[in-house]
């Protein structure tokens, strides 16, 4: 019998694609009970608790870059992002078949940041679309998401890694799942004797933002790993990846696989298990109370 596990899978745009080839080495080890995404965690999240295995979530992937999502048809007249993110509604919607997580095969949870209320929202009901747009909704680059009472954001803001909700589910083995770039952790004093601003590359404002963000994120996860102390963490970000290459589908799918195929064997060492945690836990020497209260707004 396999033992029974809750996901929990974070966001980080393409590298998220990652999360497929993870996907496809838990599925023949673990029966996973229940999923927690965000940003890119919920999209592929909410397509396995649809009822897709890994396979048919990888093929849907090498779909990604020739969609229609970054079309300047689509682009956002009301200036709240680059696009306005209908296309990328259409595609959850056909992804899904217009299921409701209610319907779904496994339980469900998306995170995303209401800008109405100031707070994280949780979609454990309604349409999987609804979920993954106001998830995935990333900030410039899509218009917030209208929906009901809502204006969201992508969930990755607070909680690009989500551990904070996996106490919702049974007490099941958590294991979570990271694709953002490691945090650049140290500092340094200015250089004024050199003059090498030749070297600097020009960056978008996308580029400045996105990465700005991602950074960001990737301190906010390591706090979460630190705080709430998952079973199993596979570090599944790939360094030289960026976060807009969709057509390298096959890449992420590979280096995910690898990932957990690694991480799975080591973990069945104790010893590798107390170095973990410690590991992450002196990344963080201020640890913030984060017992997060769930309302229940039905």
């Amino acid at each position: 019998m396999k033992e029974k596990a809750t996901l929990i899978l974070g966001g980080g745009s393409a590298l998220g694609l990652a999360h497929i080839g993870v996907l496809s080495v838990l599925e023949e080890q673990y029966e996973i009970t229940s999923i927690i995404g965000s940003s890119m965690g919920s999209i592929i999240g909410g397509l396995y608790s649809a009822g897709l295995n890994s396979e048919q979530i990888y093929e849907i992937s090498k779909s990604f870059k020739n969609t229609k999502i970054f079309s300047p048809f689509n682009l956002d007249r009301t200036i709240q992002g680059i696009f306005d993110g209908s296309s990328l509604l259409k595609l959850f919607l056909n992804w899904t078949e217009g299921k409701k997580i209610e319907e779904g095969k496994i339980p469900f949870i998306a995170c995303a940041y209401d800008l109405i209320s100031n707070s994280t929202v949780l979609f454990n009901k309604g349409l999987y679309a609804d979920a993954m747009r106001a998830s995935s909704s990333l900030p410039v680059l899509f218009a917030p998401y209208k929906f009901k009472q809502y204006l969201f954001i992508d969930g990755g803001i607070e909680h690009p890694l989500p551990l904070a909700f996996s106490s919702l589910f049974p007490k099941d083995k958590v294991i979570a799942v990271n694709v953002l770039p490691e945090a650049q952790k140290s500092a340094c004093f200015i250089n004024l004797e050199s003059d090498e601003t030749s070297k600097i590359r020009r960056l978008s404002r996308t580029e400045i933002i996105f990465d700005a963000v991602l950074q960001n994120q990737a301190y906010l996860a390591i706090r979460d790993i630190a705080t709430f102390s998952p079973d199993i963490v596979i570090e599944a970000g790939m360094a030289e990846g960026h976060p807009f290459a969709f057509h390298k589908a096959m890449d992420f799918y590979n280096y995910g696989r690898l990932k957990a195929l690694e991480t799975l064997a080591n973990y069945k060492e104790p010893r590798f298990i107390t170095s973990i945690r410690k590991h992450y836990r002196n990344l963080i020497r201020y640890l913030p109370n984060l017992n997060i209260p769930v309302k229940d707004n039905t």
